[in-house]
């Protein structure tokens, strides 16, 4: 487990690496000004967002999330990013389903809750904290899913409006029918009403369908 929540190295997955990504593909990988624990801990965010294969080559999403770059569909395609990030990694999917939904909280109680639960070192806890509230702070996740509300204190607010392109790759993800029951496994991973996801539900239809084809489930590491 230390391991394992050790793998960001306090780093956050950043807008500009993840834009840069998309843009220039695996050639930036390469060539770029990232220090090379910031590397090694970007691959793994990538890996875990279902963007790079086991081998470090990039995955069907990769090439659409790009597409979708190119028409400006970014807050699309982070709450995708989140979606794999909440599945694939540990840390992440700890933190959507044992911080409440709609609530502050302060940092340091978090890193406490973590060091607890997950049975850590002090300082392990506390850079898995940082990799989580420096994502945060520099993408747009932060908006949704951990807003800054203070000194030390952050909001896990969750979306508001839930896109039915979203919902459709969610649906694909997760393996659910499209129907209310899929609800409280979306709430979890989103914060959604029930009011907004049968909202998107009904929305949900062929064109959505098709943004997602040839998209393969669980490329992670």
């Amino acid at each position: 487990t230390e391991e394992v929540m050790s793998i960001y190295y306090s780093f956050g997955l950043r807008e500009e690496w993840l834009s840069n990504f998309l843009l220039y593909g695996e050639g930036w990988l390469k060539d770029n000004t990232l220090g090379p624990y910031q590397l090694k801990a970007l691959v793994r965010y990538l890996k875990e967002a279902e963007l790079l294969n086991r081998e470090k080559r990039p995955t069907p999403l990769f090439y659409r999330l790009s597409e979708l770059l190119k028409e400006g569909k970014t807050s699309l395609i982070w709450q995708v990013v989140w979606v794999n990030l909440c599945v694939n990694s540990p840390l992440f999917s700890w933190y959507v389903k044992r911080v409440p939904w709609g609530e502050k909280f302060k940092k340091t109680e978090i890193v406490k809750l973590l060091k607890e639960e997950k049975n850590l070192a002090e300082r392990t806890a506390r850079n898995a904290v940082n990799s989580l509230t420096n994502t945060f702070e520099n993408s747009p996740l932060g908006e949704w899913f951990g807003k800054r509300a203070g000194k030390g204190e952050y909001l896990k607010e969750g979306l508001k409006n839930l896109s039915p392109e979203l919902l459709s790759y969610l649906l694909k993800k997760l393996n659910l029918e499209a129907r209310e029951e899929s609800f409280e496994k979306v709430r979890e991973l989103l914060g959604v009403s029930l009011y907004e996801f049968a909202s998107s539900l009904i929305l949900v239809g062929e064109n959505e369908k098709r943004l997602w084809e040839g998209v393969n489930i669980g490329e992670s590491s």
